[in-house]
């Protein structure tokens, strides 16, 4: 057991992490930016030496993306910045750039379809097809949440369930069960957040 859990401590400690982010993320604390850039550090790490490029890209992604969530959330906090009165929001309130959650939906296909074909032809990944589709549909959910659109939980409910598949079939057992965790938690975050749009 000991030699088990020092083979595999790197992957524990960011299912722990990524499980601390969700929690975060559900009571719409804005600490939960600064663990999910620790989380995703480390799962760039692990995902490339799986062999999981675009779920690596992602995490890349979300590192980056964890710098701006903080300081918009922050901004918002500190009233400098207007978004519905600071409280979360739906995609059909947004403004006409972006009119309503199915034109995220076809950014997502879109962001997919693009990725997939790069993974075929540029990589040696062994499952394009579900590692890209879940990366675009990533990409769009985690951007949602910056601007604290509500419906970002359904996209992460469908993306979680996605993601046990991926990751099961890849051998990193600890992260499939950190993401069928995550899908209980996006019922439980769409509930929480509901109460305050």
């Amino acid at each position: 057991m000991t030699e088990f859990l020092q083979n595999h401590w790197i992957e524990i400690f960011a299912v722990i992490t990524g499980l601390l982010y969700v929690y975060l993320q559900i009571k719409q604390n804005k600490t939960m930016w600064i663990v999910g850039f620790i989380s995703s550090a480390i799962f760039v790490y692990i995902l490339f030496s799986a062999q999981i490029y675009a779920q690596m890209g992602i995490y890349v992604y979300y590192v980056g993306i964890s710098v701006y969530g903080y300081l918009r959330w922050k901004r918002m906090e500190n009233g400098k910045l207007k978004m519905g009165n600071v409280e979360t929001r739906h995609a059909l309130s947004l403004q006409p750039r972006i009119k309503n959650i199915f034109v995220l939906i076809a950014i997502s296909l879109i962001l997919s379809t693009i990725i997939t074909i790069i993974l075929s032809n540029f990589t040696d990944s062994p499952i394009p097809l579900i590692d890209g589709t879940i990366a675009g549909f990533s990409i769009v959910a985690t951007w949602m949440v910056t601007q604290k659109i509500i419906q970002h939980w359904y996209f992460w409910m469908a993306i979680n369930l996605a993601c046990v598949v991926l990751y099961v079939s890849q051998n990193l057992y600890f992260t499939a069960v950190m993401f069928l965790v995550y899908f209980g938690m996006s019922i439980i975050g769409l509930r929480e957040w509901k109460k305050t749009s």
